[in-house]
């Protein structure tokens, strides 16, 4: 399976350098399978392969025919294209007017060649561009800073969930919990002198782990008291320097901390979303052959298994099945084999309802089938 990356440019031979290195780090980083290969090239993609364009604008774009006429034949071509510059603020004059209207990309701050890489992989389908982080902490001191990286997070495009926001009055507070943890699949804990006194913490990072969710945690200055059940769990430490203390008396992040704490989450929550891909698929692949099935690898994550019983095309979620999920598959088997068995594999340990009786409606009469990771076996 062959993903393309076309590079429009006239002079940023340095910034296409970076961004292939890039590319190739956080492909080897999230353990793509070794028949998935994506092409960083200056070329014109070809008709079949999932592709998309990144414009490195340089002194000269603005004014090169050549870039404009690349341009103009990608996005013609529907092709997502983002213009790349070093500075937002002077995008218009920088860019050719076949850019002009598009939303850009700023190649600045640390490593924004990775930040970039990671935009085109969201982009190509193979990191999630679904972006959601599940808060875990403890209300008593880690309040303020739970609702400073909410509004952190949601600025960078996360979409983070805090119990005190999302959970309705009269709630089961538990199963709401669990469905939200099924559905976000990645949990940042905050790791404050009194968490690991909370059963709540305790309880959402056991269930994490058991369902080998993304996990990492912010551990506060001052070495305090590891939360039970997290050894081995990766810890991002927190300097002394990095922590202030707000108006109600929370201990919040300075902005610099801030800073730094977004880019380690954008990087942890790319690789362990894409890590649970992966191993789902792995899991398909595994029962498949065992039964004597033959798989071809295809874009979003998805898998053509021809076994004795039939052809079945099969895709994977690593959060709580959705329409969404069911489409991309429905849409999938169509290109493919209109008449071949269609199965979303999924992670959760159980669908309550109303979302079960959701998904019930959505594949009736369709020929779509909702498959448990742990049932994936007794397909073929």
């Amino acid at each position: 399976m062959t993903y393309e990356i076309q590079v429009l440019h006239v002079d940023r031979d340095d910034w296409l350098t970076e961004l292939r290195s890039a590319v190739a780090s956080e492909l080897h980083a999230i353990g793509m399978h070794r028949s998935v290969v994506v092409d960083v090239t200056e070329s014109t993609p070809t008709p079949l392969a999932p592709s998309v364009a990144v414009a490195l604008i340089g002194p000269a774009a603005a004014s090169s025919p050549k870039l404009a006429a690349a341009t103009k034949e990608a996005t013609s071509k529907g092709r997502v294209t983002i213009p790349v510059v070093d500075n937002l603020g002077q995008f218009q004059s920088l860019v050719p007017d076949e850019l002009s209207r598009f939303n850009g990309f700023e190649w600045s701050g640390n490593e924004p060649e990775h930040r970039l890489a990671q935009l085109l992989l969201e982009e190509l389908g193979i990191e999630d561009r679904d972006r959601r982080v599940f808060l875990s902490h403890k209300r008593e001191d880690g309040l303020g800073a739970a609702e400073q990286l909410h509004d952190a997070l949601t600025r960078h495009r996360f979409v983070p969930f805090i119990d005190r926001f999302a959970i309705p009055k009269g709630a089961d507070v538990q199963a709401h919990i669990a469905d939200a943890l099924e559905s976000y699949a990645f949990l940042l804990i905050l790791e404050t002198p009194l968490a690991h006194l909370s059963e709540w913490v305790f309880d959402e990072v056991d269930y994490a782990l058991s369902h080998t969710m993304g996990t990492l945690i912010l551990q506060w200055p001052g070495e305090p008291k590891n939360i039970p059940g997290s050894a081995g769990i990766p810890r991002i430490q927190l300097a002394p320097d990095e922590v202030t203390t707000d108006d109600h008396g929370y201990e919040i992040l300075k902005p610099d901390g801030l800073d730094r704490i977004i880019r380690e989450v954008e990087k942890a929550h790319a690789h362990g979303i894409a890590r649970r891909r992966r191993m789902l698929v792995c899991n398909v692949e595994d029962a498949a052959r065992a039964a004597g099935a033959s798989c071809i690898p295809l874009k979003d994550w998805s898998l053509d298994v021809s076994a004795a019983k039939g052809r079945s095309i099969v895709s994977v979620t690593p959060r709580l099945p959705s329409a969404q999920d069911l489409q991309r598959l429905d849409e999938t088997r169509s290109a493919i084999d209109a008449n071949a068995n269609a199965l979303l594999v999924h992670a959760a340990r159980q669908l309550r309802e109303p979302a079960c009786g959701h998904l019930k409606w959505i594949t009736d009469g369709r020929g779509l089938d909702l498959v448990p990771d742990n049932a994936i076996g007794a397909q073929w």
